[in-house]
């Protein structure tokens, strides 16, 4: 059995705020490196503190992130 259990937030805004934190502005960025939303996830599969160089060269940990999140559908 999977130990990491599907975790989706489902909220639709109009504000530019993160849907995860609603602390900052939703960019891509934000959500690898800095919101506290999803630091879980975001520990699991790029590590506790990723850089953009290390998230883009571990693709495969950039892709479980997103997935996981729910954000690729």
């Amino acid at each position: 059995m999977n130990a990491l259990v599907r975790w989706e937030l489902q909220v639709v805004t109009d504000s530019p705020h993160s849907r995860a934190c609603m602390e900052a502005e939703d960019t891509p960025t934000h959500v690898m490196l800095e919101c506290t939303g999803v630091t879980e996830q975001r520990e699991i599969y790029l590590g506790s503190r990723a850089t953009i160089p290390e998230v883009l060269s571990n693709l495969g940990g950039m892709l479980g992130f997103w997935n996981e999140l729910g954000w690729l559908e």
